[in-house]
Parts: structure tokens; C-alpha cells; sequence
């Protein structure tokens, strides 16, 4: 497929110079640059083509801004970066949010961050940042928010009709979990119009990851999506492995598959027993935190930890597995293949909870390539993709899974997609045992201060709630130039507004919890 795309590309695309580069080394396939007046065409292309946009990007060199846009396929595995540089004084460029849905939210992101104003944007109000900000916070120098970009801050303002009213869902509402505020304006018990308000739980870790080193940003990854750390710490090792050419031992790359699928099952649960408790079943809370339970005593002994994991280092682990930690995994394995009935009877065939989620929250297959919803949301339409399967890292390459998906793309497929993606974790994880190897769980020659060469990589990974995509920029110092995180969460909640219209309020609550959401992944 890649070597038609550039063809292609170099067909549409008169005078422009499409390059290879190395996927192994940077994590995509092609790469160019486009001038502004030419940006809404290659969007189109990509479109016309089925791609979705993965990661829309700024990055700041001083003398000039670029815009780096990452196009990736569902059904194939071809992934294009495209770059546009503007002028850091004027940052103009055109939207294309009028091509791609998701850009409309990446693109307010980066107005707020770094100052660029889309032009033909439908909404340049901010997403996360409050009145008390002077300087664009990613900028490099203190850069002042100017005074058109100051009214933006907090501008927002629930509207209300003759016949409506507006309330809030959250932030203090138990089925938002955690500070997600979503503004409903209401014609008596059904929805009109949904508006996320981002941002009551902002931590600036993209900018911290410019003030320390690669190291010391390690702890970070574990603060972002707390319920699924494990898979986000893989993320990132992998991601900063594969910017300065590091092998990973055999015996680490297995270990790191059971305890990221190990944690995937936990946060599954945990999505569970919340989700039920959303809809008004309180008893399943109960009996997914037993098994919970289990995964943590597993786990606390070899990471230090119960949630916000820390365990994998790179080259390989912070320490090796012991015969305890593999009994003990065995042990729980055999347990979890009998609840999985228990949670049949008690959820899956029970009729209220089918009524609930039945028709619901429907997302259809192009609603999803459009919005680049991911994981188990994206797989419930229809689509089977999974990071483990098309780019994997660690040991991913060698275990033997089916990638579950629904037909109707309601919340009672995400429902089934997340229990046999439950079933598949307790599968993986035999598997890993069977092979574990014996031998080093650290590499030899893993520098003690990581200073990789000058370029870029954007690696991406399966997190619990889907794809995970990690933008590196190096300039050979210490300290990462630019890190960006694209994050399952903020692209999956894009979708909420457009499937809350029409519904009645309790039905919202059934459309929210089937996302998924981790609220401090969303804010970063």
C-alpha cells in the first residue's frame, strides 16, 4: 500500500517531493511538506483514500512553527506525516476540520498552546485554559497571549431557547468519573446540543517533558491514564527504545506483554463494575474489585505499585519476575476463566442492561474513521483494528489473539468487544508464561543519560482505551525538544456530542460510560 500511496501522491501533488523514511526508525512511512494553499488538498486526498487523521501537532524551532499532521489507515499499515511551517509572528494556518472532525478539537488545542489561528475553524473557543494564562504555554519564550486570544479564554457560555435550559453533567457528577464537565442544553428530558468543558485537571505534562530528562519523565506516564499506567509506560520506553536504536531482551519484552495485559484486564474491570454502577447495578462493583484485587497482589510485589505503574525501564525492566509472581499469575489466570460466567449471568444476558445499552450511543463505521475514535469504541463498529496486531511492540508480534468487533457499533457492542477483549488478555498472558525465557531482563548497553540523535518518531501503542500515539522531536540534548501525546480518551470523547443529540438524559449517562473515559489522560 505504501509504495501506491506514493504514487499517487506523486501524481496529485505536482513539484512536491514525497521521501521515504525508515518505519523502524521513525514510525512512519512517507513524509513531505506542503505549502498552506495546499494543505486542504492532501487532506482531501487522504480522505478520498479512507485514511484517517491520527495526530494533528505543533512544534515550535524558533524561526518558524510546523504543523505536523500523521495520516494513518485501518485497513492496512501506512502511516504519512505531512509538514506545513508558518510564520511563528502570524500563525495562520487553513482548517481542516471541514474534511476531518477530529481536527476541529486538535486544532483548538494547538490555538490555545501555540497562538495558530485556523482560519474557516466553526469554533476557536479554547478547550482546556482559563483567564489567569499571559503566555502561550508551549511556545518557546514567553510568547503573550494576545488580546483576541484573551476573549477566547473562558468564553464559553451555555445558550438557552425559549423552550430550553441548560445544566451541567459534572464535574461532581459520579458518572463523569473524576472533573469532566459536560454542559447539556435541554428541551425538557431530551438532549439538544452536548458541550465538553476540558481542563479543571490540566497538568502541562507535555511542557514538563521539555524541563527533564527522558528518565525523569518516566514517572509522568503513570499520571496521565492511571487505570491503564502500564500500557502508557510501555508507550513511552518502547517509543524512546526505538529513537535511539535499543534492543530489548527476549525474557523483558515477555514479561512486559504479562504485566500490560494483566493490567488491561484490571482497568477492564474497572470500566466494568463503574459503568454498571452508572446504569444503577451496584452489585457488580463488588465483584470486579475482588478481582481486582487479585491483579494488584500480583503486581505490587515486582512494580512497587497498585495503580500509577512505573516498572518498565529503557532496555528492559526495573526487576525481574520471580517464581512467586509466575505462580501467582497462573493461580489467577484459572480463577478469572470461571468468572467469566458469573458476568454472563449477572450482566450479559440480564434484560434491564440490554434495554439500557441496546441502540444507544450508535456510531457508525465512517463517524469513526472521521472522529479517529480508537480501542474498543473504534472495534465496536466494526473496524478490527488493534495496535497489538498491526504494529506490535515488546512480544506482541508472537502471541496469537482474535481481534473481537460488534456489528451495530452501540454501547452493548463496545460492551461485548471490552468482555472478549477481557478473555483474549487471560489468553495472551498463558501464552506469555508458556514462553517465558530465561536470561537478562536488561540490555548492556542501555546509557545511563539518554541523549538520542536529532529527528523525530511517533510510536503508537493499544492502551485499555485504544491508540496511544507519542510524538518525540530530539536535538540531540537530553531532554526531549517536543513531546506530544495523542491520547485514546480526548479523541474518543469527540464523538459525544453528535451521539448525545436526541437522547434523554439517562441515556447520555449509558453513552458516556460506553467511552470509557480517563479524564486526567483527557486534560495531560
Amino acid at each position: 500500500m505504501v509504495e501506491r500511496i506514493k504514487a499517487e501522491l506523486s501524481a496529485a501533488l505536482k513539484g512536491i517531493e514525497i521521501r521515504e523514511a525508515s518505519y523502524r526508525e521513525r514510525g512512519y512511512h512517507l513524509f513531505f511538506e506542503v505549502a498552506s494553499g495546499g494543505l486542504l488538498q492532501v487532506a482531501r486526498f487522504f480522505d478520498e483514500r479512507s485514511f484517517y487523521l491520527a495526530a494533528e501537532i505543533c512544534v515550535d524551532y524558533g524561526e518558524y512553527l510546523e504543523l505536523v499532521y500523521i495520516f494513518s489507515n485501518h485497513a492496512s499499515l501506512c502511516k504519512v506525516k505531512v509538514a506545513l511551517k508558518i510564520d511563528p509572528a502570524k500563525p495562520v494556518a487553513p482548517t481542516i476540520s471541514t474534511v476531518f472532525d477530529c481536527a476541529c478539537w486538535y486544532e483548538r488545542e494547538i490555538r490555545e498552546f501555540f497562538g495558530v489561528t485556523f482560519e474557516g475553524h466553526p469554533n476557536m473557543t479554547y478547550l482546556f485554559l482559563h483567564e489567569g494564562i499571559d503566555y502561550y504555554p508551549l511556545r518557546k519564550g514567553q510568547i503573550p497571549i494576545s488580546d483576541e486570544d484573551k476573549r477566547s479564554l473562558g468564553s464559553f457560555r451555555p445558550g438557552e431557547g425559549e423552550d430550553t435550559f441548560s445544566i451541567n453533567l459534572g464535574p461532581q457528577h459520579p458518572s463523569t468519573h473524576g472533573v469532566l464537565r459536560v454542559v447539556l442544553k435541554m428541551d425538557g428530558e431530551y438532549i439538544e446540543e452536548a458541550d465538553p468543558v476540558l481542563g479543571y485537571l490540566h497538568r502541562m505534562h507535555e511542557k514538563m517533558a521539555e524541563n527533564r530528562g527522558y528518565l525523569q519523565f518516566l514517572a509522568n506516564t503513570g499520571r496521565m491514564d492511571y487505570l491503564g499506567a502500564m500500557a502508557f509506560n510501555l508507550g513511552y520506553v518502547t517509543a524512546v527504545e526505538r529513537l535511539c536504536g535499543i534492543a530489548v531482551p527476549d525474557r523483558a519484552n515477555y514479561v512486559r506483554v504479562i504485566a500490560t495485559e494483566l493490567n488491561r484486564l484490571s482497568s477492564h474491570l474497572m470500566w466494568l463494575g463503574a459503568y454498571l454502577a452508572d446504569l444503577g447495578a451496584l452489585t457488580p462493583f463488588l465483584f470486579v474489585f475482588d478481582d481486582r484485587e487479585q491483579i494488584n497482589d500480583i503486581l505490587e510485589p515486582v512494580t512497587g505499585s497498585r495503580l500509577t505503574y512505573c516498572y518498565f525501564r529503557f532496555g528492559g525492566l526495573y526487576n525481574d519476575v520471580d517464581d512467586a509472581f509466575v505462580a501467582g499469575t497462573k493461580a489467577f489466570v484459572e480463577r478469572m476463566k470461571g468468572r467469566f460466567s458469573l458476568y454472563e449471568k449477572l450482566v450479559t444476558g440480564n434484560v434491564i442492561f440490554i434495554n439500557r445499552t441496546r441502540g444507544i450511543g450508535v456510531i457508525e463505521k465512517e463517524r469513526a474513521r472521521k472522529q479517529a475514535v480508537s480501542g474498543p469504541v473504534l472495534r465496536g463498529t466494526g473496524i478490527a483494528m488493534d495496535m497489538r496486531k498491526t504494529e506490535p511492540c515488546a512480544a506482541y508480534g508472537e502471541m496469537d489473539f482474535d481481534v473481537p468487533v460488534g456489528t451495530r457499533g452501540d454501547a452493548l457492542d463496545i460492551y461485548h468487544v471490552r468482555i472478549k477483549e477481557m478473555e483474549n488478555a487471560v489468553k495472551i498472558i498463558e501464552q506469555a508464561l508458556a514462553r517465558l525465557p530465561e536470561g537478562p531482563i536488561m540490555t548492556e548497553k542501555a546509557p545511563k543519560k539518554l541523549k538520542p540523535p536529532k529527528g523525530d518518531v511517533y510510536h503508537t501503542v493499544e492502551t485499555p482505551r485504544g491508540e496511544l500515539g507519542i510524538y518525540i522531536v530530539s536535538d540531540e540534548s537530553d531532554t526531549p525538544y517536543r513531546m506530544k501525546w495523542r491520547v485514546p480518551s480526548f479523541s474518543n470523547l469527540m464523538v459525544f456530542p453528535e451521539l448525545a443529540k436526541g437522547n434523554l438524559l439517562a441515556d447520555a449517562v449509558a453513552i458516556l460510560g460506553s467511552l470509557d473515559l480517563v479524564i486526567p489522560e483527557i486534560d495531560r
